[in-house]
């Protein structure tokens, strides 16, 4: 499990905007638990760092990826009231009982992001959430995103590092003092999560997609099918491993890329791995 793994948003805002201009506003979408979720529509992307990006790793190989269905995935991760809620407990390290409580006193947890989830608890929430009468009046399945929908939708049209641009400092929720790039400007070391939404989102209209909590992915962990154009890549059939991205409030800014690719057995939880949902209609 890898942990240690200017701000220029001009380029990816303008890719966002014309891709939203092509294909009319982005719907929004809050569901019966007030959970926000936006549409991500059809594309293609480069999945995957180019050989020059500083610090990357060799499973991150560059391939072309199309992803041909829109889907609905959460603005923000799944916060521990909305786990609670469905599952009626809160595992949370960083909640009013967990062993974090410490660096949280006085805070209303309700809405941090729920971690320290293994990946079954991920899925046992993402089917639950579905029988949801509510939910099932209005014809959504819930899952976890595919790991080139995670990407997709986490570069909203970038081609840098990160959603913001090339450097990581003090726009995310991780390890302040291990900037990306390394030599670059320090950020904050706050120690644990935050409340969602506490950091500018990117073009999709997605929060935290870098930093706070990484995020489990439906995907095995293997290595990229990178012959010629791959539409919606599920990864292997297989595995010991699961996949989770986005990097965490402990993560240095290397771990944080778009790119960066992390994995633990699905039975496994950790207290810097949460996760956000997709729902398709039925």
């Amino acid at each position: 499990m890898r942990l240690t793994s200017g701000f220029a948003l001009a380029g990816p805002l303008a890719l966002a905007l014309a891709f939203r201009a092509g294909a009319g506003d982005a719907d929004k979408v809050q569901n019966s638990i007030g959970m926000d979720l936006v549409k991500i529509r059809a594309g293609s992307f480069l999945m995957g760092s180019p050989k020059t990006e500083h610090g990357r790793y060799g499973d991150e190989e560059q391939h072309e990826v199309k992803i041909t269905r829109p889907f609905y995935l959460g603005v923000h991760e799944v916060t521990q009231a909305q786990y609670e809620k469905i599952m009626g407990s809160n595992p949370s390290h960083f909640s009013v009982k967990g062993q974090g409580k410490d660096r949280v006193q006085e805070k209303d947890t309700a809405k941090f992001p729920v971690e320290n989830v293994t990946w079954t608890q991920a899925k046992e929430y993402c089917k639950k959430l579905t029988e949801l009468p509510e939910e099932k009046k209005a014809g959504r399945v819930y899952r976890l995103p595919t790991e080139a929908e995670w990407e997709y939708a986490c570069r909203a049209g970038a081609k840098t590092p990160f959603h913001y641009g090339e450097a990581l400092n003090i726009h995310a929720n991780f390890c302040g003092l291990a900037p990306y790039p390394i030599t670059g400007r320090r950020g904050l070391d706050e120690g644990n999560t935050r409340e969602v939404g506490s950091y500018e989102g990117n073009p999709f209209g997605l929060f935290e997609m870098h930093g706070n909590v990484d995020e489990w992915c439906e995907d095995w962990y293997g290595a990229y099918e990178t012959r010629g154009l791959q539409q919606d890549p599920g990864g292997p059939r297989t595995g010991m491993e699961r996949v989770f991205r986005g990097g965490c409030w402990l993560s240095t800014g290397r771990a944080c890329r778009a790119a960066q690719r992390a994995k633990l057995p699905p039975h496994e939880a950790h207290y810097g791995v949460g996760f956000r949902v997709v729902f398709e209609r039925k």
